[in-house]
């Protein structure tokens, strides 16, 4: 039974405790400041939003290019989607697609790295172990990269996609 421990803050960032109970937590300066600060950055950010009037057009380069059949209301600013994705599943595919060929394209180049290591080495074990290493994980990541390619394939094929 100590007086010493019941009297002695403990400071946390977000309350002061007081002894051992629950009740007496009472919220620091640092969260007021901090929920203020949020609170007035969202009130400032929602003041300038407006609705958007999306129109679909059949093609957005035709929409934005004629504008003697189309006419736009005041205030439209033409932007076309600059990807050939018109989906998010088209979306990932391609990012697959681009890490799998990037995949391939890098194996061949570290390959050439280990060797030019191992020519390098002179017999020193460090640096044949270094491109050993080199070729090791090489390889590996080339079979994670194919063996993923391939299991997308494969789940695509068997649930239709």
């Amino acid at each position: 039974m100590s007086p010493i421990r019941n009297s002695t803050k403990q400071k946390n960032l977000f309350f002061y405790k007081r002894g051992f109970s629950n009740k007496n937590r009472v919220i620091s300066n640092r969260v007021k400041k901090l929920l203020a600060i949020l609170l007035f950055s969202f009130v400032l950010l929602n003041i300038g939003i407006n609705f958007v009037l999306a129109i679909q057009a059949s093609t957005c380069k035709e929409y934005c290019s004629d504008t003697t059949t189309y006419t736009p209301p005041t205030g439209v600013v033409c932007i076309c989607n600059p990807l050939k994705a018109t989906s998010t599943e088209a979306l990932i595919d391609s990012i697959v697609d681009f890490i799998f060929w990037f995949g391939v394209a890098l194996a061949p180049l570290m390959i050439i790295i280990a060797g030019f290591f191992f020519l390098t080495a002179a017999g020193e074990p460090d640096k044949i172990n270094k491109a050993k290493n080199i070729i090791t994980y090489t390889f590996i990541g080339l079979l994670i990269i194919l063996l993923a390619k391939g299991l997308i394939s494969a789940l695509k094929t068997v649930l239709g996609g």
